[in-house]
């Protein structure tokens, strides 16, 4: 099925999930542990830590806390919703892990008996609805790693049933859906930090604040690389039977009904557009984000977006790849962006200004000159590393909850949502085949009804935000 098909220009209707009738819809609020005190971790060891749990499987225990962790009566309990790949990198994090849910069965009792042997206990309780988890008034935070399709309508929910929320980027698949779910954080005073870790780490701290600071004189330019995949089922396929172990209906949930194949699910997912935007949303949301951060644009974005991209013209693997993409922001800064498949790691960003030059990326940070990687930050400067100093960023979330502090999550909604926002507006430019000139406050393209169609897709029932 092609993107544009998928899209629809219906307006939100409200903010709940509609729930089947059989599911219980009693959410009660989940009592919160007291706040911590005396378990902060050093400046020094943030640092230090702040790159760990990458791309190695870690479990977040009371040892991110200092030698002896908090008591007991301050453990946070926590939930992970997907146990996929990524789900499996980060697992749920917490001083307590009391349930797993996943649509497979076979890779939610993997990460069960995982969990259980991290812990030394049984404790960890195997679940196939999410609903289930968040029901549960023992539970204080839920981890979602679960295609991005699904993002929105589980955070929503889990948000009004009294959990915080860490969500993996891209925080959604729809520019509204990100509103949506800003709207609902705000109502409720909830606690949810995106998975844009690269905030959590040093080298881009630093670049960022270099940048924020004038260091470069004016700005004028930033490079962007990112790493961007044709997927793999290219050509005509076949529909094939469901594994017996997955619920399918449940894993496609809000999105289109379409016959089950191996590819669109698991990882794969991340190559079709019914399900997520591809690597510009998947690389994009990391380095995008740096750079609204550096242009200290977190409740902004760009003003006019221009995308080019291919795209399999057969096959399950619809996303655009090989994409290309240039950003205007009102003060003048172009960004941008390319892509490959080869011959790059993890991507990064190049800010270039009338003083010279910075590159970040998760394996190096360089200037020229050399005299701006010493440069102090003044005590009068902006300086952008998180408030909490709890070490990781799944141990910033698991602080917030734990002193009860929004405040305190290094990746809020909003900053999360207007990120995955500028990716969003790509891909749309790639489907039109034109410039899209957007209005960041009012969240619009400008003079252009087809392209603010493509900011919402209508979900299958009975789900619905």
């Amino acid at each position: 099925m092609q993107q544009s098909e998928q899209y629809s220009g219906k307006s939100t209707n409200g903010h709940s999930i509609a729930q089947p009738a059989q599911a219980a819809t009693s959410h009660g609020l989940a009592a919160m542990p007291r706040p911590a005190s005396g378990n902060s971790v050093s400046r020094r060891r943030f640092l230090a830590c702040s790159g760990c749990g990458v791309a190695v499987p870690y479990l977040i225990s009371s040892r991110a806390w200092g030698a002896d962790g908090p008591p007991p009566s301050q453990r946070i309990t926590t939930a992970l919703i997907g146990s996929g790949s990524r789900g499996q990198q980060i697992m749920a994090g917490g001083d307590r892990v009391l349930a797993v849910c996943d649509v497979d069965a076979k890779r939610r009792e993997e990460a069960r008996q995982q969990i259980d042997a991290l812990a030394g206990d049984r404790s960890c309780k195997a679940y196939n609805d999410f609903r289930e988890v968040l029901d549960r008034e023992d539970i204080d935070g839920v981890v979602i790693a679960t295609p991005d399709h699904w993002h929105a309508y589980m955070a929503v929910a889990a948000i009004k049933a009294g959990k915080a929320v860490y969500v993996e980027k891209p925080m959604t698949l729809t520019v509204r859906e990100g509103r949506i779910m800003a709207q609902v954080v705000r109502r409720y005073n909830g606690i949810l930090q995106v998975g844009s870790q690269q905030r959590t780490d040093e080298k881009f701290i630093r670049a960022c604040e270099l940048v924020r600071n004038g260091r470069l004189g004016k700005l004028k330019t930033i490079k962007v690389m990112i790493v961007a995949r044709a997927g793999k089922n290219a050509g005509p396929w076949k529909p094939q039977p469901v594994p017996p172990e997955l619920d399918y209906d449940l894993w496609l949930g809000p999105a289109p009904w379409a016959p089950y194949h191996k590819d669109r699910c698991h990882y794969n997912f991340r190559f079709v557009s019914d399900y997520s935007g591809g690597d510009m949303t998947n690389w994009g949301a990391h380095h995008l984000d740096i750079v609204q951060w550096a242009l200290g644009a977190d409740e902004s974005g760009p003003v006019e977006v221009f995308a080019q991209g291919k795209r399999n013209p057969d096959g399950l693997h619809d996303a655009y790849y090989d994409v290309s993409a240039e950003y205007v922001y009102a003060d003048g800064v172009k960004v941008i962006l390319g892509s490959a498949s080869t011959g790059i790691r993890t991507g990064g960003v190049r800010f270039e200004g009338s003083e010279g030059w910075i590159y970040v990326s998760r394996e190096q940070l360089d200037a020229e000159p050399k005299s701006l990687l010493t440069s102090t930050i003044g005590p009068d400067e902006i300086h952008l590393a998180p408030e909490s100093t709890a070490g990781t960023h799944m141990g910033i979330w698991l602080d917030a909850i734990r002193k009860r502090s929004p405040r305190l999550v290094n990746v809020p909604v909003e900053v999360g949502h207007r990120s995955t926002t500028v990716c969003h507006l790509a891909n749309i430019s790639m489907e039109l085949g034109r410039k899209i000139h957007w209005d960041p406050v009012a969240e619009q393209a400008i003079g252009d009804d087809e392209a603010n169609q493509m900011l919402w897709r209508a979900a299958r029932q009975p789900w619905r935000l």
